[in-house]
């Protein structure tokens, strides 16, 4: 059964799937021309991330350059903050053309999203694994057709780096510290994190430092230091722990309203697909190379305890990440596809790490 025919049989792409097909030119008459769009396209890109000159903010505003740039300003992005109440909401039920953000955020509308942003622990991919995987092995098609149910097309345009600290504000010395510990977290990594006795809390991201401070919750993980430290959540710890929950990182997408996406042509698309890529490898690199100049950076304005995850949690980590994952893949015929596409990519990296054919992927 080819992939559509498996999403028909399931129902949750029934609707959009069962979709008529646009009418016909009625007999004798000549189809109408196509519409030609001479003048720039506006449109609005929304994120939720916090105010900040750095960080995912920057990526959201250099994004949007970029496709300007790109298109000989023929597509023009204004950037909108949305509100903390409908970073979850359907593109289909949404004036808003474009967002910028995690996919975790939509874990509420099917929990498979995960898979195309992170998973955590030793479950994850690394930034290039999971472009690997999403771009050349499969895992685009499965992402469209599970974001089609809810309206939008999404593609990579973005990386919180590799390797996230925990930051708290109380010190953690074994898994004990994790009982009643109010971490912000969604989608698999709050699984994780109440696997681990703690509490997890879902913040909306532009609410995660203001959160810290006033001790709505314990602990929060974003990404590398410096989005960390764009998002002001490094000034508002005492500690910082390493490696995190979601070893790999989190990714961060573009979505595009389905109607939008349709609706402009091949070389628009093309442009945005694109200055997508480049946003998304840019972000890991910058990330990577800028982690311990900020790091020092960090120590000397803001002098913070950090250490390694304890060793019992660390230990842990990978058997609970197994547990949680097998959940998630059993959710319904959909999140059992994707699971089987991703695992199948994660089984060939190894064999390709064990044949000594390439470097072993990290989590």
């Amino acid at each position: 059964m080819d992939r559509r025919g498996f999403l028909k049989s399931t129902g949750v792409a029934a609707a959009l799937l069962a979709a008529p097909a646009a009418a016909k030119a009625s007999a004798g008459s000549s189809p109408a021309a196509p519409e030609v769009l001479t003048g720039p396209r506006r449109f609005c890109m929304s994120f939720n991330w916090a105010d900040s000159v750095s960080g995912p903010t920057d990526m959201a505003h250099r994004l949007a350059l970029r496709i300007h740039e790109a298109s000989g300003g023929k597509l023009q992005l204004t950037l909108k903050r949305t509100s903390p109440t409908n970073a979850s909401a359907s593109f289909a039920e949404s004036e808003i053309e474009f967002h910028h953000g995690c996919e975790h955020d939509r874990s509420s509308l099917h929990p498979a999203f995960a898979y195309f942003t992170g998973l955590p622990s030793s479950s994850g991919l690394t930034g290039a694994d999971l472009e690997t995987w999403i771009s050349y092995s499969g895992g685009q098609e499965l992402w469209d057709d599970l974001a089609a149910c809810y309206g939008y097309k999404p593609l990579l345009a973005g990386h919180l780096g590799a390797a996230p600290m925990l930051w708290t504000t109380r010190p953690l010395s074994d898994l004990d510290s994790f009982r009643g510990l109010r971490i912000a977290g969604i989608g698999p990594t709050a699984d994780l994190a109440r696997a681990l006795g703690a509490n997890p809390v879902a913040i909306h991201p532009q609410q995660l430092p203001l959160a810290l401070e006033t001790g709505d919750v314990d602990a929060v993980e974003f990404g590398a230091i410096l989005n960390a430290m764009g998002a002001g959540i490094t000034q508002r710890a005492q500690f910082g722990y390493a490696p995190g929950l979601a070893q790999s990182g989190t990714a961060v997408a573009l979505n595009i309203r389905l109607d939008v996406w349709e609706g402009l042509n091949s070389a628009d698309r093309t442009i945005i697909t694109a200055c997508a890529s480049e946003a998304y490898r840019t972000s890991l690199s910058e990330a990577r190379l800028s982690n311990s100049v900020l790091l020092d950076t960090l120590n000397r304005k803001h002098p913070l305890k950090l250490a390694a995850l304890p060793e019992d949690v660390a230990a842990a980590l990978p058997h609970l990440s197994e547990a949680v994952v097998a959940n998630l893949a059993g959710y319904d015929a959909i999140s059992k596809h994707i699971n089987a596409s991703y695992m199948g990519f994660r089984r060939r990296l190894l064999d390709e790490h064990l044949s000594g054919s390439e470097a072993p992927p990290t989590a």
